[in-house]
């Protein structure tokens, strides 16, 4: 055989794998899993002294950008 022959033949079987294994992944049975991140469980009093905090700091960014 020609080299263009076995190239050819290699590069056919190739594409055939490649679309085999990608209409594999896009049609085989698959169950999508969520991904869910824990949220802390805070009290309402940890929650009042975040906002306090973050008021004040609020309060301190823009007293500190106002022109003296």
């Amino acid at each position: 055989m020609a080299p263009t022959t076995v190239t050819t033949i290699l590069l056919v079987l190739a594409g055939l794998g490649l679309l085999t294994l990608s209409g594999w992944t896009w049609l085989g049975s698959w169950q999508p899993a969520a991904r869910r991140e824990r949220v802390p469980d805070l009290s309402g009093a940890e929650v009042e002294q975040a906002v306090r905090q973050m008021r004040a700091a609020i309060e301190a960014y823009e007293r500190s950008q106002r022109p003296h």
